[in-house]
């Protein structure tokens, strides 16, 4: 039986706060990778997990056309080594978005 903290569970809200919160970088990313996926398509999250790990990590599984999914990950929190010159308002970094190569027929792959 497969560990239940890795099973993808459905989107709630506060997940889709956090989407939504990269959700800029999301799309450039997706896009940059996948220039196929219509401009006027809106990427939608219909699966997720958060891994515990240092930080956490964030799986979203996207619809796109076609009845495809892609999936696209990125790490939050954690310890980061800031700037030595840092300012007091000094912010780290947007998470990278890492976004797979395959495209899957169903959200469970």
């Amino acid at each position: 039986m497969a560990d239940p903290r890795f099973a993808y569970t459905s989107v709630m809200e506060k997940d889709l706060e956090m989407f939504n919160k990269y959700k800029n970088s999301i799309d450039s990313e997706v896009r940059k990778k996948h220039p196929s996926i219509p401009a006027n398509f809106e990427l939608k999250p219909v699966r997720v997990r958060h891994i515990p790990a240092c930080g956490t990590i964030h799986d979203f599984k996207i619809a796109l056309p076609d009845n495809k999914f892609l999936k696209i990950s990125f790490l939050t929190g954690g310890d980061y080594m800031p700037p030595p010159d840092r300012t007091p308002d000094w912010k780290p970094p947007e998470p990278h978005i890492n976004v797979d190569d395959t495209l899957t027929s169903t959200p469970d792959e």
